[in-house]
């Protein structure tokens, strides 16, 4: 199966064996799900609020730019005034937390960028998005999110979503742009040009969690194809 952080293949992940030798990420999660009745996994996708969404966004790009050297104390002080703290994820705040980061983590929270870039759009934030081969414009992310250790209650109280039509196309170009990375994967192909598996893994990441995937949360999201 194909690790759902790094995309990488790996015929010796099991529930027996879940972390990724390339890695490090704990599979057991998305191993157990495969394991479990179907009937089990059935959950009506429901589209995240505008607040969630706005939420999540404040809280990703405390991350990013945690990953990226900024005070890790002062984005947890600042994320515990705006009465965020509460939606950071288990293992964001092991992230924020960490005595002692690791290279893969960093790398890890940088790479949110590109799943921040799509709740962004979701948001009226950022323009419509169709390349995949180059990192999404980070200058008009650090606009969109000029709330950085300031106030944040203007940008969730105000949060206005895309229509429903809009997310789900969304969703169907990054399922099919992420199923040619694998396809060609599986077969011992070249990855289509025109897609960088790493951005295309992130931003499927990311409207997975908007769509309410299976009834996901963010640590639990899978980018089945």
């Amino acid at each position: 199966m194909f690790c759902t952080n790094c995309d990488k293949e790996s015929d010796s992940l099991s529930l027996k064996d879940p972390v990724c030798d390339c890695c490090g990420f704990d599979n057991s999660y998305v191993l157990q799900l495969i394991e479990e009745n179907d009937d089990e996994l059935e959950t009506e996708d429901e589209i995240r609020s505008s607040v969630e969404c706005a939420q999540r966004s404040v809280i990703l790009f405390g991350l990013v730019s945690a990953g990226n050297g900024e005070d890790r104390d002062a984005i947890v002080a600042w994320l515990k005034k705006e009465a965020l703290w509460e939606y950071v994820t288990e293992e964001e705040k092991a992230f924020f937390e960490s005595q002692q980061l690791t290279k893969r983590s960093v790398i890890n929270a940088t790479w949110r960028i590109e799943s921040l870039a799509i709740l962004l759009w979701a948001l009226y934030k950022l323009p419509a998005f169709n390349n995949f081969s180059e990192l999404c414009d980070l200058d008009a992310i650090k606009n969109a999110c000029d709330f950085y250790l300031k106030e944040s209650k203007n940008f969730i109280e105000n949060a206005e979503l895309r229509s429903d039509d809009e997310i789900f196309d969304a969703n169907e170009l990054i399922y099919d742009s992420h199923w040619k990375v694998r396809d060609a994967t599986i077969n011992h192909q070249p990855i289509p040009v025109e897609i960088d598996s790493s951005i295309v893994q992130e931003r499927h990441h990311a409207i997975n969690w908007l769509i309410g995937y299976c009834g996901q949360e963010w640590d639990e999201i899978t980018t089945d194809t």
